[in-house]
């Protein structure tokens, strides 16, 4: 593997924790100075967003602003000869071809990020792999425990909702055996994923008092339509004032967005309940998946 590649991130089961504890401590640094001497001016990284995003795309087209590289952003199918009958895979090698310093790519099950990363000159970063994980959403998401909490390391992360279909819960699976935190799911049963070894508590009140991070994940209604009433969710497993009365005032509120309102968290926790830090997320997500950029152009 080429020193270039070694700095792709398509999982997290190969990322060493010291490179972890790195990437958070220049995340601190950009806290305090965002515009960081770089490698990237200049240079250009390509954006190939296959599925809707909002905050996951935003952000890294902001890292490459603060670090003075020009995104190339290809933002969904519609415009692109992917209407004209080109692959998802016959599009990532073109753009590749262009020589950017990486590519950061978003799509379905359907594209495999090793095949792209083994044929490519430049690192890639998995920016949402179908259900196999969400790296850097896992990484801010410890970022932001680490710094309301002063440490992820023994900490106990309630993951409620669908967990079968998440991306972000399977990478927290795989975060978690690195950084040493203790990960649960909850939720209606056929949302839930086997996972040995992982807790699982039928009860949203006993998953509470349990955890120090209490994180809802969106219910993928494309996928749910008749399975459970949204209206039951709510009064089930609903981040409302009432359910979390059975959190620690000392408890972190969270949601790797995007949010349905009013079925797995209402408007008055998420604006109003100041353990809520559901935009810290989103703050945090433009500062780590900056250090990520700077450890790739580090290695351009």
């Amino acid at each position: 593997m080429s020193s270039r590649t070694q700095h792709s991130i398509l999982d997290l089961v190969n990322l060493e924790k010291e490179k972890i504890g790195r990437l958070f401590s220049t995340a601190d640094q950009l806290a305090a100075n965002p515009f960081l001497p770089s490698k990237g001016f200049g240079k250009t990284g390509a954006l190939l967003f296959f599925e809707a995003s909002t905050r996951t795309r935003m952000s890294f087209e902001t890292a490459c602003a603060h670090l003075g590289v020009y995104p190339l952003l290809l933002d969904g199918k519609s415009g692109s000869s992917l209407e004209k009958g080109e692959t998802l895979e016959d599009t990532v090698l073109n753009v590749a071809a262009m020589k950017p310093a990486f590519l950061v790519i978003r799509s379905g099950d359907e594209l495999d990020f090793n095949a792209i990363a083994s044929q490519v000159g430049m690192p890639v970063i998995n920016a949402g792999w179908g259900k196999r994980g969400h790296p850097t959403q896992a990484l801010l998401d410890a970022y932001t425990i680490r710094k309301h909490l002063g440490s992820i390391e023994n900490q106990k992360v309630l993951i409620v909702g669908d967990a079968r279909h998440s991306r972000v819960a399977a990478s927290h699976i795989e975060l978690a055996a690195k950084l040493n935190y203790s990960v649960a799911f909850c939720g209606p049963q056929e949302f839930l994923p086997n996972h040995a070894g992982v807790k699982v508590f039928a009860s949203l009140s006993e998953g509470l008092k349990w955890c120090s991070v209490a994180m809802a994940l969106r219910v993928q209604l494309e996928r749910h339509e008749a399975s459970h009433s949204l209206a039951n969710y709510r009064r089930d497993f609903g981040f409302t004032v009432e359910n979390l009365k059975d959190l620690s005032s000392n408890a972190l509120i969270m949601h790797p967005g995007p949010i349905n309102q009013g079925t797995e968290m209402d408007a008055e926790v998420l604006q109003k309940d100041p353990r809520c830090r559901v935009l810290d997320q989103v703050t945090n997500g433009v500062l780590v998946r900056q250090a990520v950029l700077l450890d790739v152009l580090e290695g351009v």
